[in-house]
């Protein structure tokens, strides 16, 4: 089986352990293929002033399919396995809005807290300071009657 050009010339320029570059530069020397043969040189100089390869057609066919330089593998290496009759157990719930009690325990505290400040009664309305008031989005002055503010706190479900 016949072995392409330049697998052939790539085996045999690293079985010399020389360069592309330093083989080329030689061709130079040598104006036929049998002289850069006889030479041992891999390339020539045709009539035209072009580098060419010293290659008969024989010496692919010679060249066997195992001198060809060894393809690399596309799949990467293995990476080396850890022991495998050691089991990592990880917590699944972990992340997100909290897992443990006391982080539950945090969020009803907080939401009980939402709530008393969404709708607060006229005794805690009148207690409130301004930045309370404005943070429970209640106004900041109002009328001085329970009737007026729980006016205001119907309007405001309705809205919602």
């Amino acid at each position: 089986m016949a072995v392409a050009l330049r697998t052939y010339l790539n085996n045999q320029i690293k079985a010399k352990g020389s360069t592309l570059a330093k083989e080329k530069a030689k061709a130079g020397k040598y104006k036929s293929i049998a002289a850069a043969k006889k030479a041992g040189a891999l390339y020539y100089t045709d009539k035209n002033g072009k580098v060419m390869a010293a290659v008969y057609a024989e010496d692919l066919k010679k060249a066997s399919a195992k001198a060809a330089a060894p393809k690399k593998s596309l799949r990467p290496k293995a990476r080396p396995t850890s022991d495998p009759d050691k089991i990592e157990v990880k917590n699944l719930l972990k992340g997100g809005r909290g897992d443990g009690r006391a982080e539950t325990k945090k969020r009803q505290i907080a939401e009980i807290a939402r709530k008393q400040n969404a709708n607060p009664s006229y005794q805690r309305f009148q207690n409130m300071s301004n930045e309370e008031k404005k943070a429970a989005g209640l106004p900041i002055s109002m009328g001085k009657t329970e009737e007026s503010f729980n006016r205001f706190m119907a309007a405001r479900k309705k809205s919602k």
